[in-house]
């Protein structure tokens, strides 16, 4: 069974401010679509210059540390 876990861009920035609190993500995240879905992090991490690889995301929110615990 495949989960499509996403997470919304208030979600990745909430979390990209907390991972990195020095870096100004502001224009990542206004590139960002509305629904950030995780199968296709690594895609949008080439592309805008996010951190970390999907699979390091996935241990992320099983560990209840990653975007998508955040609101």
């Amino acid at each position: 069974m495949t989960l499509n876990v996403h997470y919304t861009r208030g979600q990745v920035q909430s979390f990209l401010k907390a991972q990195f609190p020095e870096t100004d993500w502001s224009p990542v995240i206004a590139a960002l679509p509305l629904i950030v879905w995780r199968h296709r992090w690594d895609t949008l991490a080439e592309k805008y210059g996010l951190p970390y690889k999907r699979s390091y995301l996935q241990n992320m929110d099983s560990k209840g540390v990653g975007p998508a615990s955040f609101k």
